[in-house]
């Protein structure tokens, strides 16, 4: 690294950090679709300014239940739970996972992996060191995204915050992560783009972090 300091277990950040990513859910032809879509596939019937109302609505419901149920400031909802209560009826996996991907891809104005980010990757594994993510996200979105992008081969872990209902900052994300890979904290840094979040949690902990935007990591790695 370009600190001299010698790591072992390297903690990443997705989005900003691997990919770029622009996503707009207050832009009326998603909820158009989205009206459309849940018409034809789930015979729910709302316009597209009662569905964005709903989705409001109840995301802002999970998030005040997994506050009240688990006692945590930074809670991550699971995106399946909101559209559970919109279309109120029974579904498979796939048919979940079409719906909220659908939705994602609508939402999404701009996606992909910034430059040099799989070289460096795979650097690290050919040198032989471990290679985590720790995202706050949904996993229905992020492991496709991860697909997408060419990375997810390149990550001995991943976690992801919908799986665990807290997000970072959230101290205990990272803890469990570091428990359950036996991780050393002086041989561990978390590489991400946001203080409040990547740099926070890593504060908490007691690990370095690296914080640098647009795959910008790249140039400490040698």
């Amino acid at each position: 690294m370009g600190n001299n300091k010698e790591y072992y277990n390297y903690i990443f950040d997705l989005y900003g950090t691997l990919v770029e990513i622009h996503t707009n859910e207050e832009k009326p032809s998603l909820w158009a679709y989205m009206s459309k879509y849940l018409a034809k596939n789930f015979g729910v019937e709302k316009s597209p300014e009662e569905l964005q109302t709903d989705y409001k609505e109840y995301c802002k419901k999970e998030v005040d239940r997994l506050i009240l149920e688990n006692h945590v400031r930074d809670p991550e909802i699971k995106i399946e739970n909101v559209w559970q209560r919109i279309i109120k009826r029974r579904c498979s996996d796939d048919e979940m996972f079409e719906l909220c991907y659908s939705f994602r891809e609508q939402s999404r104005d701009r996606f992909g992996r910034y430059k040099g980010v799989a070289e460096a990757l795979a650097k690290l594994k050919k040198e032989g060191k471990r290679v985590f993510l720790l995202s706050n996200a949904q996993r229905v979105y992020a492991i496709k995204e991860l697909e997408v992008a060419g990375l997810i081969q390149y990550f001995d872990d991943i976690f992801i915050s919908s799986d665990f209902g807290i997000k970072k900052p959230e101290k205990k994300f990272l803890e469990m992560l570091m428990e359950k890979h036996g991780m050393s904290k002086t041989k561990t840094v978390m590489i991400g783009n946001e203080i409040r979040t990547d740099g926070a949690i890593a504060k908490k902990v007691g690990i370095d972090a690296i914080i640098e935007e647009h795959g910008d990591f790249l140039k400490i790695l040698h």
